[in-house]
């Protein structure tokens, strides 16, 4: 039996199927972050369902993105039998045929998963956006998003099937593209926020934190990054099942930091309720100022006191007699205004700040 490669010198190939120390750290690692963005999600959907009682379409999305994130899981291991993360010495050609092919739905997912959350981002930026540019703006991203992810995956099925391209040449091109314009796109939802929270009549502090929140969701530039770099430069070594097998680490941790970054934007109300110790001085701060409006109106409202005398009420003109002693009744009275609305708190969740500031805003 012989390899795809043949092996290096004195090295003997292996065709026992044993798993090999790549194939069970991917594993580990596919389990690990796959477990962690499973329990964000799962805290994304609890804070919106049951706390904040705001489901969106958002959510809907990040649900089929976890899911590509799954399936992305699911396949990986599944090419572990066609020789997915063996060098290539070890690897039969009957086994390249069936890696191949699983190669096409391991890119048709890798294309769209991340797509899926940059659409989350940019409905919940539409949510809370009502100014023109910027719904133009999402619009833009969003057509661009879905554009390049439609023609790759034309591609790839077609005139880049692993199948036909033999050297694997158009398949290295679009991997770097992918990676290119996935860090593209994720600078441009990063910026498109900020304008908007610089116009906010908001705190420095809440300003801040915001666009902490904001950061978060497309936070997964960061191992796009990494991932390019590893990707580079191993462009053109022929034992791909190995080396693709290790850059699909950097991928799975990417696919996931996207389901993970934008479940954490949303984990605000969630950390009030549950984590409020986090946030005690910023609400001892919003207690005592409210205590001391209350005690500055009080001060104000005694020392503007109205006081009326009432007379009879059946002949408020007649005059008292003598034997009878001048009284009069005096009746205080005082004000007090009480306001529906509260002041923002550091605490409150994203749309609570920001929608109705970027509503004075527009007025």
């Amino acid at each position: 039996m012989q390899g795809i490669l043949p092996p290096p010198e004195g090295v003997v190939p292996d065709f026992s199927g044993a798993r090999s120390p790549l194939q069970q750290k991917v594993l580990v690692s596919y389990i690990a972050i796959t477990s962690i963005s499973t329990f964000f999600l799962g805290l994304r959907l609890y804070t919106r369902i049951f706390l904040s009682r705001n489901p969106g379409f958002d959510d809907l999305i990040v649900f089929f993105s976890w899911l590509g994130c799954v399936s992305w899981f699911a396949i990986c291991a599944s090419a572990f039998r066609y020789g997915f993360g063996l060098h290539a010495w070890n690897v039969t050609p009957d086994q390249l045929t069936g890696y191949l092919k699983t190669l096409i739905a391991i890119c048709i997912i890798y294309v769209w998963t991340p797509a899926l959350t940059k659409f989350s981002l940019l409905v919940l930026y539409y949510r809370i956006s009502t100014q023109a540019w910027m719904r133009i703006a999402i619009y833009a991203i969003g057509v661009l998003t879905f554009g390049y992810t439609l023609s790759i995956t034309i591609v790839v099925v077609g005139p880049c099937n692993p199948l036909t391209d033999k050297d694997g040449t158009c398949l290295k091109d679009i991997n770097l593209f992918m990676a290119i314009i996935n860090i593209l796109t994720d600078f441009l939802i990063i910026l498109l926020p900020l304008p908007m929270l610089y116009a906010l009549q908001l705190r420095l502090k809440q300003k801040v934190l915001l666009g902490i929140v904001f950061t978060l969701g497309s936070g997964v530039i960061v191992v796009s990054i990494v991932r390019i770099i590893y990707v580079y430069n191993y462009v053109g070594n022929p034992d791909i099942t190995f080396y693709q097998a290790s850059a699909c680490i950097f991928s799975e941790v990417e696919l996931n930091a996207g389901v993970i970054c934008a479940s954490i934007a949303t984990l605000k109300p969630f950390v009030v309720r549950h984590m409020s110790f986090s946030l005690s001085l910023s609400g001892n701060s919003e207690r005592s100022k409210t205590r001391s409006r209350a005690l500055t109106w009080l001060r104000r409202s005694r020392g503007q006191n109205k006081s009326y005398v009432l007379g009879s009420l059946d002949n408020h003109k007649a005059k008292p007699s003598q034997n009878q002693e001048e009284s009069s009744i005096q009746v205080s009275t005082q004000y007090f205004v009480t306001s529906t609305e509260r002041p923002l708190k550091d605490s409150d969740s994203t749309e609570r700040i920001i929608v109705p500031e970027v509503r004075k805003e527009v007025c």
